[in-house]
Protein backbone atom coordinates (compact mmCIF):
# COMPACT_ATOMS: atom_id res chain seq x y z
CA UNK A 1 0.00 0.00 0.00
CA UNK A 2 3.01 2.71 0.26
CA UNK A 3 3.20 2.70 -3.24
CA UNK A 4 0.86 5.82 -3.19
CA UNK A 5 3.24 7.27 -1.06
CA UNK A 6 4.27 9.85 -3.10
CA UNK A 7 0.82 10.60 -5.24
CA UNK A 8 0.15 14.49 -6.02
CA UNK A 9 -1.73 14.04 -2.98
CA UNK A 10 0.74 16.25 -1.32
CA UNK A 11 3.00 17.45 -4.19
CA UNK A 12 6.20 15.85 -2.43
CA UNK A 13 8.15 18.01 0.14
CA UNK A 14 10.60 18.88 -1.92
CA UNK A 15 8.00 20.80 -3.86
CA UNK A 16 6.87 22.78 -0.90
CA UNK A 17 9.60 25.50 -0.96
CA UNK A 18 11.02 27.66 -3.31
CA UNK A 19 14.46 26.24 -4.64
CA UNK A 20 14.66 25.01 -1.26
CA UNK A 21 15.61 21.77 0.88
CA UNK A 22 17.40 19.98 -1.90
CA UNK A 23 20.54 18.18 -1.41
CA UNK A 24 24.01 19.54 -2.58
CA UNK A 25 25.15 17.63 -5.64
CA UNK A 26 28.05 14.43 -5.32
CA UNK A 27 31.34 15.65 -7.00
CA UNK A 28 30.00 13.63 -10.00
CA UNK A 29 28.61 16.90 -11.04
CA UNK A 30 31.65 19.04 -10.57
CA UNK A 31 32.10 22.04 -12.73
CA UNK A 32 34.13 20.81 -16.12
CA UNK A 33 37.05 23.41 -16.19
CA UNK A 34 40.08 23.74 -14.55
CA UNK A 35 40.49 27.76 -14.92
CA UNK A 36 38.13 30.00 -13.40
CA UNK A 37 35.35 30.70 -15.47
CA UNK A 38 33.10 33.43 -13.60
CA UNK A 39 32.39 36.94 -14.57
CA UNK A 40 34.72 39.25 -13.03
CA UNK A 41 32.10 41.49 -12.13
CA UNK A 42 30.05 39.11 -10.53
CA UNK A 43 33.15 37.27 -9.09
CA UNK A 44 34.09 40.71 -7.56
CA UNK A 45 30.01 40.86 -6.40
CA UNK A 46 31.22 37.93 -3.92
CA UNK A 47 32.61 40.55 -1.37
CA UNK A 48 29.18 42.01 -0.90
CA UNK A 49 28.11 39.19 0.97
CA UNK A 50 31.24 38.63 3.31
CA UNK A 51 29.76 37.80 6.76
CA UNK A 52 29.46 40.80 8.70
CA UNK A 53 27.05 42.26 11.06
CA UNK A 54 27.23 46.00 10.19
CA UNK A 55 26.27 48.84 12.79
CA UNK A 56 24.08 50.64 10.56
CA UNK A 57 23.69 53.70 13.47
CA UNK A 58 23.38 53.67 17.11
CA UNK A 59 20.46 50.49 18.17
CA UNK A 60 20.42 49.42 14.49
CA UNK A 61 22.58 46.57 12.84
CA UNK A 62 22.35 44.38 10.01
CA UNK A 63 23.74 40.89 9.46
CA UNK A 64 24.94 40.13 6.19
CA UNK A 65 26.55 37.28 4.58
CA UNK A 66 24.66 34.41 6.40
CA UNK A 67 22.65 33.61 4.20
CA UNK A 68 20.65 34.65 1.29
CA UNK A 69 18.62 37.21 2.96
CA UNK A 70 20.33 39.60 5.78
CA UNK A 71 18.70 39.88 9.29
CA UNK A 72 17.74 43.25 10.83
CA UNK A 73 18.19 43.90 14.91
CA UNK A 74 16.70 46.96 16.32
CA UNK A 75 17.68 47.62 19.95
CA UNK A 76 15.14 48.79 22.48
CA UNK A 77 15.16 49.87 25.70
CA UNK A 78 14.35 46.35 27.25
CA UNK A 79 14.49 44.27 24.40
CA UNK A 80 15.08 43.96 21.11
CA UNK A 81 13.31 43.32 17.39
CA UNK A 82 14.16 41.35 14.71
CA UNK A 83 13.71 42.62 11.24
CA UNK A 84 13.31 39.11 8.57
CA UNK A 85 14.91 35.62 10.12
CA UNK A 86 16.49 34.28 7.79
CA UNK A 87 15.50 31.03 6.19
CA UNK A 88 16.21 27.99 8.48
CA UNK A 89 16.69 27.78 12.23
CA UNK A 90 20.62 27.47 11.72
CA UNK A 91 21.43 30.26 9.19
CA UNK A 92 18.70 32.47 12.32
CA UNK A 93 21.21 31.19 15.12
CA UNK A 94 24.22 32.24 13.26
CA UNK A 95 22.93 35.37 13.16
CA UNK A 96 21.85 35.44 16.92
CA UNK A 97 24.58 34.55 17.90
CA UNK A 98 26.27 37.22 16.66
CA UNK A 99 23.15 39.68 17.96
CA UNK A 100 23.91 38.46 21.54
CA UNK A 101 27.82 39.74 21.56
CA UNK A 102 25.85 43.56 20.87
CA UNK A 103 22.94 42.62 23.96
CA UNK A 104 20.99 39.78 25.67
CA UNK A 105 17.73 41.39 25.88
CA UNK A 106 15.17 39.54 24.92
CA UNK A 107 13.33 39.68 21.55
CA UNK A 108 9.68 41.16 22.13
CA UNK A 109 8.64 41.31 18.22
CA UNK A 110 9.70 39.75 14.95
CA UNK A 111 8.71 41.73 11.82
CA UNK A 112 8.75 40.11 8.14
CA UNK A 113 8.70 42.03 5.65
CA UNK A 114 7.40 40.04 2.95
CA UNK A 115 6.56 35.94 2.79
CA UNK A 116 9.72 35.04 0.46
CA UNK A 117 11.19 31.48 2.57
CA UNK A 118 14.29 33.21 3.36
CA UNK A 119 12.77 35.82 5.37
CA UNK A 120 10.59 34.39 6.87
CA UNK A 121 11.71 30.49 8.17
CA UNK A 122 14.23 30.84 10.05
CA UNK A 123 11.62 32.24 13.16
CA UNK A 124 12.88 29.62 15.65
CA UNK A 125 16.28 30.27 15.57
CA UNK A 126 15.37 33.50 17.04
CA UNK A 127 12.53 32.62 19.02
CA UNK A 128 12.84 28.82 20.09
CA UNK A 129 9.79 28.65 22.00
CA UNK A 130 7.65 30.46 18.99
CA UNK A 131 5.71 32.92 21.33
CA UNK A 132 6.02 36.12 19.90
CA UNK A 133 4.41 38.73 18.17
CA UNK A 134 4.92 38.71 14.71
CA UNK A 135 3.86 41.45 12.46
CA UNK A 136 3.41 41.59 9.01
CA UNK A 137 1.09 42.26 6.11
CA UNK A 138 -2.50 41.27 6.23
CA UNK A 139 -2.25 39.08 3.14
CA UNK A 140 1.77 37.64 4.08
CA UNK A 141 -0.09 34.77 5.74
CA UNK A 142 -2.22 33.74 2.83
CA UNK A 143 1.19 33.82 0.50
CA UNK A 144 2.95 31.91 2.88
CA UNK A 145 -0.28 29.33 2.37
CA UNK A 146 0.49 29.84 -1.17
CA UNK A 147 3.64 27.55 -0.42
CA UNK A 148 1.50 24.41 -1.40
CA UNK A 149 -0.06 25.07 -4.85
CA UNK A 150 -0.52 23.65 -8.23
CA UNK A 151 2.29 24.91 -9.62
CA UNK A 152 5.03 24.03 -7.10
CA UNK A 153 6.72 20.97 -8.57
CA UNK A 154 7.50 23.35 -11.85
CA UNK A 155 8.65 26.14 -9.43
CA UNK A 156 10.64 24.05 -7.26
CA UNK A 157 12.24 22.61 -10.03
CA UNK A 158 13.30 26.07 -12.17
CA UNK A 159 13.76 27.65 -8.41
CA UNK A 160 16.90 24.99 -7.97
CA UNK A 161 18.15 25.81 -11.42
CA UNK A 162 18.14 29.10 -10.78
CA UNK A 163 19.36 29.25 -7.13
CA UNK A 164 22.18 26.65 -8.84
CA UNK A 165 21.02 24.04 -6.49
CA UNK A 166 23.31 21.32 -8.21
CA UNK A 167 26.41 23.45 -8.57
CA UNK A 168 29.32 22.93 -6.32
CA UNK A 169 30.13 26.62 -4.91
CA UNK A 170 33.30 28.07 -6.64
CA UNK A 171 34.73 30.17 -9.77
CA UNK A 172 33.71 27.47 -11.79
CA UNK A 173 30.12 26.34 -10.27
CA UNK A 174 28.03 28.49 -7.73
CA UNK A 175 30.02 32.11 -7.58
CA UNK A 176 27.03 34.20 -5.33
CA UNK A 177 23.01 34.40 -5.98
CA UNK A 178 23.07 38.55 -6.47
CA UNK A 179 21.16 38.87 -3.44
CA UNK A 180 23.38 36.86 -1.16
CA UNK A 181 25.82 34.44 -0.97
CA UNK A 182 24.02 31.17 -1.67
CA UNK A 183 20.16 30.10 -0.52
CA UNK A 184 21.97 27.82 2.53
CA UNK A 185 18.79 25.35 2.49
CA UNK A 186 19.68 24.13 -1.10
CA UNK A 187 23.25 23.71 -0.28
CA UNK A 188 23.02 20.99 2.43
CA UNK A 189 20.16 21.36 4.75
CA UNK A 190 19.49 23.70 7.64
CA UNK A 191 15.73 23.54 9.41
CA UNK A 192 12.69 25.65 7.84
CA UNK A 193 10.68 26.70 10.86
CA UNK A 194 8.04 28.78 10.69
CA UNK A 195 6.07 31.06 13.22
CA UNK A 196 3.14 32.75 11.78
CA UNK A 197 2.27 36.52 11.71
CA UNK A 198 -0.72 37.45 14.40
CA UNK A 199 -0.12 41.00 14.08
CA UNK A 200 -1.34 42.58 10.96
CA UNK A 201 -2.42 45.36 8.76
CA UNK A 202 -3.38 46.61 5.99
CA UNK A 203 -1.84 49.70 4.98
CA UNK A 204 -0.23 51.48 7.55
CA UNK A 205 0.74 50.66 11.31
CA UNK A 206 2.42 52.74 13.73
CA UNK A 207 3.62 50.67 16.73
CA UNK A 208 6.03 51.34 19.99
CA UNK A 209 7.75 48.22 20.61
CA UNK A 210 10.72 48.36 23.42
CA UNK A 211 10.48 52.37 23.00
CA UNK A 212 11.23 52.31 19.57
CA UNK A 213 8.86 54.01 17.18
CA UNK A 214 8.25 51.58 14.14
CA UNK A 215 6.28 52.43 11.08
CA UNK A 216 5.20 49.65 8.87
CA UNK A 217 3.59 50.84 5.27
CA UNK A 218 2.30 48.51 2.44
CA UNK A 219 4.82 49.10 -0.43
CA UNK A 220 3.94 46.48 -2.69
CA UNK A 221 7.29 45.70 -5.36
CA UNK A 222 8.82 42.62 -5.66
CA UNK A 223 5.55 40.91 -3.69
CA UNK A 224 2.62 41.91 -3.61
CA UNK A 225 2.72 41.86 0.23
CA UNK A 226 6.07 43.72 0.58
CA UNK A 227 6.35 46.46 3.42
CA UNK A 228 8.69 48.54 4.32
CA UNK A 229 9.95 49.50 8.01
CA UNK A 230 10.89 53.39 9.26
CA UNK A 231 12.32 54.37 12.08
CA UNK A 232 11.80 58.07 12.67
CA UNK A 233 13.67 58.59 15.85
CA UNK A 234 16.56 56.77 14.10
CA UNK A 235 15.64 58.21 10.56
CA UNK A 236 16.48 54.72 9.51
CA UNK A 237 14.16 53.06 6.21
CA UNK A 238 13.98 49.52 5.82
CA UNK A 239 13.00 48.67 2.39
CA UNK A 240 12.64 45.03 2.12
CA UNK A 241 13.38 43.52 -1.76
CA UNK A 242 12.19 46.88 -2.86
CA UNK A 243 15.67 47.70 -3.23
CA UNK A 244 19.33 45.84 -2.95
CA UNK A 245 22.02 46.09 -4.96
CA UNK A 246 21.33 44.50 -8.53
CA UNK A 247 18.90 45.04 -11.60
CA UNK A 248 15.34 44.45 -9.80
CA UNK A 249 13.80 41.29 -10.35
CA UNK A 250 11.05 42.75 -12.10
CA UNK A 251 10.56 39.35 -13.43
CA UNK A 252 12.32 35.93 -12.03
CA UNK A 253 12.99 32.89 -14.66
CA UNK A 254 11.71 30.56 -11.80
CA UNK A 255 8.31 32.13 -12.84
CA UNK A 256 5.75 34.06 -10.96
CA UNK A 257 2.56 36.55 -11.73
CA UNK A 258 2.87 39.61 -13.25
CA UNK A 259 4.98 42.00 -10.61
CA UNK A 260 3.78 45.10 -10.80
CA UNK A 261 6.00 47.49 -12.22
CA UNK A 262 4.82 50.89 -12.14
CA UNK A 263 3.21 49.78 -8.35
CA UNK A 264 6.86 48.88 -7.64
CA UNK A 265 8.14 52.45 -8.48
CA UNK A 266 5.53 53.94 -6.52
CA UNK A 267 6.85 52.53 -3.46
CA UNK A 268 10.07 53.51 -4.15
CA UNK A 269 8.56 57.22 -4.20
CA UNK A 270 6.92 56.73 -1.09
CA UNK A 271 10.27 55.96 0.28
CA UNK A 272 11.89 59.12 -1.07
CA UNK A 273 8.95 61.22 0.17
CA UNK A 274 10.88 60.09 3.91
CA UNK A 275 14.66 61.34 2.58
CA UNK A 276 15.96 59.19 5.35
CA UNK A 277 19.45 59.09 6.17
CA UNK A 278 20.17 55.13 6.21
CA UNK A 279 18.73 52.41 4.08
CA UNK A 280 18.86 48.68 5.37
CA UNK A 281 17.83 46.49 2.56
CA UNK A 282 17.26 42.88 3.23
CA UNK A 283 19.92 41.81 0.57
CA UNK A 284 23.09 43.53 0.69
CA UNK A 285 24.91 45.77 2.46
CA UNK A 286 23.44 49.02 4.09
CA UNK A 287 23.74 52.41 2.68
CA UNK A 288 24.40 55.49 4.59
CA UNK A 289 23.94 59.50 3.79
CA UNK A 290 20.63 61.06 3.02
CA UNK A 291 22.18 62.27 -0.37
CA UNK A 292 23.72 58.99 -1.43
CA UNK A 293 19.95 57.12 -0.24
CA UNK A 294 18.27 59.29 -1.94
CA UNK A 295 20.47 59.48 -5.18
CA UNK A 296 20.15 55.66 -5.08
CA UNK A 297 16.04 55.43 -4.60
CA UNK A 298 15.69 57.56 -7.56
CA UNK A 299 17.88 55.79 -9.90
CA UNK A 300 16.58 52.54 -8.92
CA UNK A 301 12.72 53.73 -9.92
CA UNK A 302 13.86 55.74 -12.73
CA UNK A 303 15.39 52.11 -14.23
CA UNK A 304 11.92 50.38 -13.19
CA UNK A 305 9.96 53.36 -14.76
CA UNK A 306 12.21 53.54 -17.57
CA UNK A 307 12.20 49.78 -19.14
CA UNK A 308 8.20 50.11 -18.34
CA UNK A 309 7.93 52.89 -20.29
CA UNK A 310 9.69 52.56 -22.77
CA UNK A 311 8.43 48.72 -23.39
CA UNK A 312 5.48 50.37 -23.98
CA UNK A 313 6.33 52.21 -26.36
CA UNK A 314 7.67 50.11 -28.19
CA UNK A 315 4.53 48.06 -27.73
CA UNK A 316 2.72 50.90 -29.26
CA UNK A 317 5.45 51.39 -32.37
CA UNK A 318 3.97 47.97 -33.41
CA UNK A 319 7.19 45.85 -32.52
CA UNK A 320 7.40 42.43 -31.42
CA UNK A 321 8.58 40.97 -28.03
CA UNK A 322 12.11 39.92 -29.48
CA UNK A 323 11.94 43.50 -31.12
CA UNK A 324 11.45 44.98 -28.09
CA UNK A 325 14.71 43.60 -26.22
CA UNK A 326 16.45 45.09 -28.42
CA UNK A 327 15.15 48.37 -28.38
CA UNK A 328 14.86 49.12 -24.62
CA UNK A 329 18.52 49.81 -22.92
CA UNK A 330 19.16 51.57 -19.92
CA UNK A 331 20.30 55.01 -20.68
CA UNK A 332 23.72 56.10 -19.95
CA UNK A 333 23.05 57.74 -16.73
CA UNK A 334 21.94 54.38 -15.47
CA UNK A 335 23.35 51.24 -17.44
CA UNK A 336 26.54 51.71 -14.85
CA UNK A 337 24.83 52.60 -11.47
CA UNK A 338 25.96 50.43 -9.59
CA UNK A 339 22.64 49.64 -7.65
CA UNK A 340 21.59 48.35 -11.49
CA UNK A 341 24.30 46.08 -12.36
CA UNK A 342 22.46 43.03 -13.85
CA UNK A 343 23.68 41.02 -11.12
CA UNK A 344 20.25 39.50 -10.08
CA UNK A 345 17.30 40.85 -12.46
CA UNK A 346 18.06 41.63 -16.36
CA UNK A 347 16.38 44.55 -18.56
CA UNK A 348 15.99 41.74 -21.01
CA UNK A 349 13.78 39.54 -18.63
CA UNK A 350 11.94 42.82 -17.65
CA UNK A 351 11.19 43.50 -21.31
CA UNK A 352 9.51 40.34 -21.99
CA UNK A 353 7.44 40.34 -18.79
CA UNK A 354 6.18 43.57 -19.32
CA UNK A 355 5.35 42.74 -22.67
CA UNK A 356 3.62 39.16 -21.50
CA UNK A 357 2.16 41.32 -18.51
CA UNK A 358 0.01 43.68 -20.69
CA UNK A 359 -0.22 41.97 -24.05
CA UNK A 360 0.00 37.97 -23.24
CA UNK A 361 1.50 35.55 -25.33
CA UNK A 362 0.36 36.70 -28.97
CA UNK A 363 3.57 38.84 -30.23
CA UNK A 364 1.44 40.98 -33.05
CA UNK A 365 2.83 38.95 -36.38
CA UNK A 366 0.50 36.44 -37.64
CA UNK A 367 2.76 33.89 -38.58
CA UNK A 368 3.55 33.05 -34.55
CA UNK A 369 -0.55 32.26 -34.01
CA UNK A 370 -0.34 28.87 -35.27
CA UNK A 371 3.00 27.72 -34.57
CA UNK A 372 3.97 24.01 -36.85
CA UNK A 373 4.33 21.28 -33.48
CA UNK A 374 8.36 20.93 -32.24
CA UNK A 375 8.34 17.75 -34.09
CA UNK A 376 7.59 19.27 -37.35
CA UNK A 377 9.80 22.49 -37.42
CA UNK A 378 12.68 19.56 -36.55
CA UNK A 379 12.07 17.38 -38.94
CA UNK A 380 12.01 19.92 -41.63
CA UNK A 381 15.24 22.05 -40.63
CA UNK A 382 16.43 17.99 -40.76
CA UNK A 383 15.04 17.92 -44.48
CA UNK A 384 16.50 20.79 -45.40
CA UNK A 385 20.34 20.81 -43.78
CA UNK A 386 20.20 16.86 -43.14
CA UNK A 387 21.62 16.07 -39.63
CA UNK A 388 25.63 16.14 -40.45
CA UNK A 389 24.82 19.61 -41.58
CA UNK A 390 23.10 20.76 -38.70
CA UNK A 391 25.58 19.30 -36.41
CA UNK A 392 28.44 20.93 -38.08
CA UNK A 393 26.55 24.10 -37.87
CA UNK A 394 26.01 23.56 -34.58
CA UNK A 395 29.46 22.77 -33.50
CA UNK A 396 31.13 25.86 -36.02
CA UNK A 397 28.54 28.35 -33.98
CA UNK A 398 29.98 27.19 -30.60
CA UNK A 399 33.60 27.45 -31.74
CA UNK A 400 32.87 31.25 -33.31
CA UNK A 401 31.46 32.27 -29.72
CA UNK A 402 27.92 32.01 -31.65
CA UNK A 403 26.58 29.95 -28.56
CA UNK A 404 22.43 31.18 -28.46
CA UNK A 405 22.62 30.49 -32.43
CA UNK A 406 24.10 27.01 -31.97
CA UNK A 407 21.13 26.32 -28.88
CA UNK A 408 18.81 27.05 -31.59
CA UNK A 409 20.28 24.83 -34.41
CA UNK A 410 20.57 21.58 -32.06
CA UNK A 411 17.02 22.22 -30.69
CA UNK A 412 15.82 21.31 -34.09
CA UNK A 413 17.54 18.22 -34.12
CA UNK A 414 16.55 17.27 -30.13
CA UNK A 415 12.87 17.62 -31.62
CA UNK A 416 13.21 15.04 -33.03
CA UNK A 417 15.94 12.97 -31.31
CA UNK A 418 15.90 14.24 -27.85
CA UNK A 419 17.99 11.24 -27.21
CA UNK A 420 20.81 12.23 -29.43
CA UNK A 421 23.74 12.03 -27.92
CA UNK A 422 26.40 14.31 -30.22
CA UNK A 423 22.91 16.95 -29.96
CA UNK A 424 23.00 16.95 -26.27
CA UNK A 425 26.85 17.40 -26.02
CA UNK A 426 26.09 20.23 -27.81
CA UNK A 427 23.23 21.63 -26.15
CA UNK A 428 25.00 21.23 -23.22
CA UNK A 429 28.63 22.61 -24.16
CA UNK A 430 26.91 26.26 -25.19
CA UNK A 431 24.52 26.39 -22.28
CA UNK A 432 27.69 25.71 -20.14
CA UNK A 433 29.60 29.15 -22.28
CA UNK A 434 26.73 31.02 -22.03
CA UNK A 435 26.76 30.21 -18.02
CA UNK A 436 30.57 30.75 -17.53
CA UNK A 437 29.90 34.18 -19.94
CA UNK A 438 27.00 35.76 -17.61
CA UNK A 439 26.94 38.44 -15.58
CA UNK A 440 23.84 37.37 -14.05
CA UNK A 441 23.88 34.58 -11.54
CA UNK A 442 20.65 33.53 -11.99
CA UNK A 443 21.08 32.82 -16.13
CA UNK A 444 24.31 31.67 -15.19
CA UNK A 445 22.92 29.15 -12.72
CA UNK A 446 20.28 27.81 -14.79
CA UNK A 447 22.38 27.50 -17.91
CA UNK A 448 25.03 25.41 -15.98
CA UNK A 449 22.56 23.54 -14.05
CA UNK A 450 20.62 22.36 -17.36
CA UNK A 451 23.74 21.39 -18.65
CA UNK A 452 24.36 18.66 -15.98
CA UNK A 453 21.23 17.53 -16.24
CA UNK A 454 21.73 17.29 -19.95
CA UNK A 455 24.27 14.95 -19.13
CA UNK A 456 22.80 12.69 -16.27
CA UNK A 457 22.97 14.48 -13.15
CA UNK A 458 19.65 15.64 -11.09
CA UNK A 459 18.85 16.93 -7.76
CA UNK A 460 18.75 13.74 -5.27
CA UNK A 461 15.72 12.77 -4.23
CA UNK A 462 14.66 14.43 -1.05
CA UNK A 463 14.64 13.27 2.79
CA UNK A 464 11.83 13.55 4.54
CA UNK A 465 12.74 14.98 8.64
CA UNK A 466 9.71 15.27 11.48
CA UNK A 467 11.05 18.84 10.92
CA UNK A 468 9.82 19.11 7.66
CA UNK A 469 6.58 17.06 8.31
CA UNK A 470 5.63 19.41 11.28
CA UNK A 471 6.25 22.47 9.06
CA UNK A 472 4.12 20.53 6.45
CA UNK A 473 1.30 20.22 8.77
CA UNK A 474 1.14 24.16 9.47
CA UNK A 475 0.05 24.42 6.17
CA UNK A 476 -3.76 24.13 5.36
CA UNK A 477 -4.77 20.83 4.22
CA UNK A 478 -7.34 22.22 1.85
CA UNK A 479 -4.62 23.53 -0.01
CA UNK A 480 -2.89 19.88 -0.44
CA UNK A 481 -6.47 18.59 -1.45
CA UNK A 482 -7.18 21.26 -4.37
CA UNK A 483 -3.56 20.82 -5.76
CA UNK A 484 -4.79 17.04 -6.75
CA UNK A 485 -6.57 18.23 -9.26
CA UNK A 486 -3.86 18.97 -11.90
CA UNK A 487 -2.18 15.81 -11.63
CA UNK A 488 -4.71 13.44 -12.26
CA UNK A 489 -3.74 10.91 -15.44
CA UNK A 490 -6.36 11.61 -17.94
CA UNK A 491 -5.31 8.13 -19.54
CA UNK A 492 -6.14 6.22 -15.99
CA UNK A 493 -9.04 8.13 -15.13
CA UNK A 494 -10.59 7.68 -18.60
CA UNK A 495 -14.42 6.77 -18.56
CA UNK A 496 -14.41 6.93 -14.47
CA UNK A 497 -16.62 8.71 -12.88
CA UNK A 498 -16.32 8.31 -9.08
CA UNK A 499 -16.62 10.91 -6.10
CA UNK A 500 -13.67 10.73 -3.03
CA UNK A 501 -14.83 12.86 0.26
CA UNK A 502 -12.19 13.66 3.16
CA UNK A 503 -13.45 14.13 6.64
CA UNK A 504 -11.10 15.76 8.46
CA UNK A 505 -12.70 15.18 11.97
CA UNK A 506 -9.99 16.87 14.12
CA UNK A 507 -10.35 20.07 11.83
CA UNK A 508 -14.23 19.85 11.48
CA UNK A 509 -13.44 20.46 8.03
CA UNK A 510 -14.79 18.12 4.54
CA UNK A 511 -13.56 18.23 1.06
CA UNK A 512 -14.35 16.26 -1.79
CA UNK A 513 -12.88 15.12 -5.36
CA UNK A 514 -15.03 14.54 -8.12
CA UNK A 515 -13.44 12.49 -11.27
CA UNK A 516 -14.76 12.80 -14.35
CA UNK A 517 -13.68 11.52 -17.19
CA UNK A 518 -10.36 13.29 -17.08
CA UNK A 519 -11.51 16.24 -14.70
CA UNK A 520 -10.86 16.58 -10.98
CA UNK A 521 -13.36 18.76 -9.66
CA UNK A 522 -12.59 19.96 -6.26
CA UNK A 523 -15.50 20.65 -3.76
CA UNK A 524 -15.03 22.59 -0.47
CA UNK A 525 -17.81 20.10 1.98
CA UNK A 526 -19.15 16.73 1.35
CA UNK A 527 -20.80 15.03 -1.62
CA UNK A 528 -23.77 13.27 -1.33
CA UNK A 529 -22.89 10.69 -3.58
CA UNK A 530 -19.84 10.18 -2.45
CA UNK A 531 -18.10 6.71 -3.55
CA UNK A 532 -15.71 6.47 -0.89
CA UNK A 533 -15.98 8.57 1.77
CA UNK A 534 -12.84 8.46 4.35
CA UNK A 535 -12.70 10.20 7.74
CA UNK A 536 -8.79 10.76 9.35
CA UNK A 537 -7.19 13.59 11.06
CA UNK A 538 -5.33 16.25 8.93
CA UNK A 539 -1.92 15.17 10.78
CA UNK A 540 -2.35 11.37 10.27
CA UNK A 541 -3.01 12.17 6.71
CA UNK A 542 -0.10 13.87 5.82
CA UNK A 543 1.47 11.52 7.84
CA UNK A 544 0.00 8.68 6.11
CA UNK A 545 1.13 10.57 2.50
CA UNK A 546 4.24 12.33 2.78
CA UNK A 547 5.90 10.79 5.94
CA UNK A 548 5.45 7.14 4.59
CA UNK A 549 2.84 5.51 6.64
CA UNK A 550 1.06 2.30 6.23
CA UNK A 551 -2.35 2.45 4.79
CA UNK A 552 -3.88 -1.17 6.70
CA UNK A 553 -1.66 -0.34 9.78
CA UNK A 554 -3.61 3.22 9.61
CA UNK A 555 -6.84 1.19 9.08
CA UNK A 556 -6.24 -1.02 11.59
CA UNK A 557 -5.35 1.76 14.31
CA UNK A 558 -8.24 3.67 13.68
CA UNK A 559 -6.40 6.24 12.38
CA UNK A 560 -7.66 6.07 8.92
CA UNK A 561 -11.41 5.15 8.65
CA UNK A 562 -12.92 3.99 5.21
CA UNK A 563 -16.19 3.42 4.49
CA UNK A 564 -17.13 0.18 4.15
CA UNK A 565 -13.98 -0.95 6.14
CA UNK A 566 -10.93 -3.29 4.87
CA UNK A 567 -12.94 -4.23 2.11
CA UNK A 568 -13.30 -0.82 0.46
CA UNK A 569 -9.28 0.03 0.87
CA UNK A 570 -8.11 -1.50 -2.58
CA UNK A 571 -11.05 1.44 -3.80
CA UNK A 572 -9.20 3.70 -2.19
CA UNK A 573 -6.08 2.90 -3.42
CA UNK A 574 -7.81 2.89 -6.92
CA UNK A 575 -9.02 5.72 -6.64
CA UNK A 576 -5.33 7.74 -5.69
CA UNK A 577 -3.80 5.81 -8.27
CA UNK A 578 -5.46 7.82 -10.73
CA UNK A 579 -2.86 11.15 -9.60
CA UNK A 580 0.52 10.64 -11.29
CA UNK A 581 3.41 10.73 -8.42
CA UNK A 582 5.45 14.54 -8.28
CA UNK A 583 9.14 14.04 -9.67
Amino acid sequence: MRTIKKTALFLSISALLVGCNQQEASTTAAAHATESLAHPVLKAHTYEFDRKVYEVTDGVYSAVGFGLANSIMIEGDDGIIIVDVMESKEAAEAVMKEFRKITDKPVKALIYTHNHADHVLGGKGFVPSGEVDVYAHETTNQYINRIVNQLRPVITERSSRMFGNLLEKGDNGLVNAGIGPALDAGHGGGTPTLIRPNKTFSDELDVEIAGVKIQMIHAPGETNDQIFVYLPDHDVLMPGDNIYRAFPNLYTIRGTLYRDVLGWARSLDTMRELNPEYLVPSHTRPLSGSEAVQETLTAYRDAIQFVHDQSIRGMNLGMTEDQLVEYVQLPDSLVDHPFLLELYGTVEWSVRNIFNGYLGWFDGDASTLSKATEKERGENMLALLGEEKLLTEAQTAIENDKNRWALELVNYLLFVQPEHPKGIALKAEAMRNLGHASMNPNGRNYYLTQALQLEGHDFPEEEITPEMLELVKSFPIENFIQAMTVALNPEKSSGVNEVLTFNFNDINEQYSLHVRDGVAEFIRGDHAQADIQVSVSADDWIDLVAGGGSFPAALASGKLSVEGGIIELPSLVSFLSMFDPVK
